[in-house]
């Protein structure tokens, strides 16, 4: 019926800068930041004796990866697309591999994308319509769940261009150009 004081102890993985909050009290907490096994230890005292050492291991599993193979565009025939998946990521903190995919192009397009199992691929444009790409990310352990994009040709929106900026007079005519605007 003593009243006891705690100690814990904590072992971390390599790599992991994990410590505990609180090791002298009843309970003790730490933040898991690397995956592996984390060992950690209670020795109680009574203040006479103390106990032996009690151990529990905590183990951590891989999480899926997440992808993100980054937003919709609309673009012009006859433009290069540049993907963007470097947003994917992974709890983990483990390097990711890159695996995009054409799924769709329009009917006779000869599309294909270039350096597919990189972060930022890129394809061109060689027909109207839509082109659906996806993109799977794997941490050496586990894909994660498909991200799709779309790239579209329709309805692209002109690119309006006033011209270089001026300098006038008063009492002097300034004529605005807009022939550098596109679609």
């Amino acid at each position: 019926g003593d009243s006891l004081t705690y100690q814990w102890s904590l072992e971390v993985p390599q790599g992991s800068s994990a410590t505990l909050t609180n090791p002298t009290e009843v309970q003790a907490t730490f933040m898991i930041d690397k995956p592996g096994t984390y060992t950690a230890q209670l020795i109680v005292s009574d203040g006479t004796v103390s106990s032996d050492p009690d151990t529990i291991v905590i183990s951590t599993e891989n999480s899926r990866p997440v992808a993100d193979a980054g937003d919709g565009q609309t673009v012009p025939v006859g433009m290069l697309v540049h993907l963007d998946g470097t947003l994917s990521s992974d709890v983990d903190g483990d390097a990711l591999t890159y695996q995009w995919t054409l799924l769709a192009k329009p009917d006779l397009s000869s599309a294909a994308l270039v350096n597919a199992m990189t972060t930022t691929p890129g394809f061109t444009v060689d027909k109207p319509g839509n082109y659906a790409v996806q993109l799977i990310v794997n941490d050496g352990t586990v894909d994660s769940e498909p991200d799709t994009v779309v790239i579209s040709t329709r309805n692209s929106r002109p690119v309006a261009d006033a011209g270089e900026d001026q300098s006038g007079v008063v009492n002097s005519t300034i004529t605005l150009d807009g022939s550098g605007s596109s679609d």
